[in-house]
């Protein structure tokens, strides 16, 4: 029996706002924009048996948007990143640079 998984990233949100570890904010107008653009697309996966998405507002929203009408599984929501929750990645190596050796690629990139 063959098994086809597909995956499908949350729309992004405006490139005005910085991104966040652990972010929950809701899909903004850029995000709704992007899901709508690629819904056509994407459209055939909505016949899946299954779909699940992570608990985040945004994996949620562009799920329902495109139709999918996904199941949250837990399993699938991000890391838990702790005191750094909701911080962009300069602002997580600022209060903890030894600590964020790590978070520093994320702003070159």
């Amino acid at each position: 029996m063959a098994l086809r998984v597909t995956f499908v990233a949350a729309a992004g949100s405006s490139s005005a706002l910085a991104e966040r570890f652990e972010d929950d904010r809701p899909l903004d107008r850029a995000g709704w924009s992007e899901v709508q653009r690629v819904a056509h697309e994407l459209l055939p996966l909505a016949a899946a048996d299954l779909r699940y998405c992570p608990p985040a507002p945004r994996s949620r929203a562009t799920g329902d948007g495109l139709g999918y009408a996904p199941l949250v599984q837990l399993a699938l929501r991000d890391c838990d990143m702790g005191r750094w929750r909701g911080l962009i990645p300069g602002e997580a190596t600022a209060r903890e640079p030894e600590a964020a050796g790590g978070a520093s690629l994320l702003e070159r990139s």
